[in-house]
Parts: structure tokens; C-alpha cells; sequence
């Protein structure tokens, strides 16, 4: 596991800057443990993989460089909404075909890509638990959620984050460790998903083994 600065992307001025973020690259044993798509987009629909070039390129920046890639990619797309029908037929979605899902999806793309480059971070991310869950969580103060809001429809993009705030300076740090197209209510409808919090769980435990509770510490294991 090694962390990725994604904004900003300057070291002089993520050191200044109040809010800082960044993602974490896991290696791929650890993704095949804990991404439960992962596994079968590389085997199947990776152009990369099917042209016998790969190096784990999608990696290079990260989750979060990662799951840009993936969700554009047509293959990825196509083979997830298709197993996704019964969902998007609903009143919720607009009652949308594969292809609309796939449209509608390039549309919230853009939109996350400029929120994540030009919003105010510490507005855009919430707490990934709105009230108190009534099951027994690890860290929940510190798991957070991107989700954006668009004017027109339900976006059902994700990002999901761990959140420290430096105790002596204030600065606040969002580490991204994953995401998902959520098509359900809750995280606990979608199997897929249960395996984005416990990605969180592990950046969190790395954190705490390492003793990274600064932005500095955190830049001493930078790529």
C-alpha cells in the first residue's frame, strides 16, 4: 500500500493548503482481497489485459486514478449494467435502457472529475454514516463519502475516504480508498459494496500501525 497526492499536487503547497487530499494505492493482492470487481474487470474486459500489456497501469494514481479508468471504459460499463437491469427499470433511475445508464454515467464522470479538481473539499465530503448505525463500526467519525449532486438525475457515483484532522495545526487530510456505482439504498443491499468500508478500515489501521497522524509523516511514504 503507498499513498498518491491528487490535490494539491505540489508538495510546497499541500503543506500550506487547509484541506489536503490524496489516494491510496494498494497493491494488487490487496485489491483482489478486498475489491470484489477487481478481480473480474482485469480477467475480462482490461484492454490492457487482453493485449497482454499489462503492468497494473490503472493503478499508477491510485483508487482514484483507477476507478476514472474503470468507469470509462465501455466493456466495464456494458457488463455492469447489464447485471444491473433490475434497478435502473425503476421509477428511482427513470425506467433508463444500458445504453442510457451508460450515457448517463459519462455525465457524472465529468461532473466528479471537476468537483474533486475545483470544489471546496471539506464541503463536498460527509460522513458516511448520517446518524449513528446500529451495528457495532470501526472508526465511524472517520469514514467519509463523496456524492455528487446532480441538478437532473440520481448520481450514483461514489468516492469513499478516510478523514483525519491534525490535532495541532487543524489542517484536515481525505485519503480517497475506493468507490462505487450504488445503485441501492444502503451499502448493506449491494455485496460489492461492503467491501469498499472495509478498504477504508485497512488505510485506517495502515495509518495507525505507521504512525502517520500528520500531513508530514504522510508525505515521508508519498509516490
Amino acid at each position: 500500500m503507498k499513498i498518491v497526492a491528487v490535490r494539491p499536487k505540489r508538495k510546497s503547497r499541500r503543506t500550506e493548503t487547509k484541506v489536503a487530499l490524496y489516494t491510496v494505492a494498494f497493491d494488487p493482492g490487496e485489491l483482489r482481497q478486498y475489491d470484489s470487481s477487481f478481480s473480474k474487470y482485469c480477467k475480462e474486459q482490461c484492454e490492457h489485459r487482453i493485449k497482454k500489456e499489462c503492468a497494473f497501469q490503472c493503478n499508477e494514481d491510485g483508487e482514484y486514478g483507477r476507478l476514472l479508468h474503470i468507469w470509462d471504459q465501455p466493456g466495464y460499463l456494458i457488463s455492469f449494467f447489464s447485471n444491473q437491469m433490475d434497478k435502473l427499470g425503476t421509477e428511482r433511475y427513470g425506467n433508463i435502457t444500458r445504453i442510457q445508464a451508460i450515457e448517463r454515467n459519462k455525465i457524472f464522470l465529468n461532473e466528479l472529475r471537476q468537483i474533486v479538481r475545483s470544489d471546496e473539499l471539506d464541503d463536498v465530503f460527509q460522513p458516511l454514516y448520517n446518524k449513528p448505525p446500529g451495528k457495532i463500526v470501526k472508526w465511524p467519525d472517520s469514514k467519509f463519502k463523496l456524492k455528487v449532486r446532480d441538478k437532473e438525475y440520481e448520481n450514483w457515483l461514489r468516492l469513499y475516504a478516510v478523514r483525519f484532522v491534525e490535532k495541532a495545526t487543524g489542517k484536515i487530510n481525505y485519503i480517497i480508498t475506493g468507490g462505487a456505482i450504488k445503485l441501492v439504498r444502503s451499502m448493506a443491499e449491494f455485496a460489492p459494496m461492503e467491501y469498499e468500508e472495509r478498504k477504508q478500515e485497512k488505510v485506517i489501521q495502515y495509518l495507525l500501525d505507521n504512525k502517520m497522524t500528520t500531513r508530514e509523516e504522510i508525505e515521508t511514504v508519498i509516490l
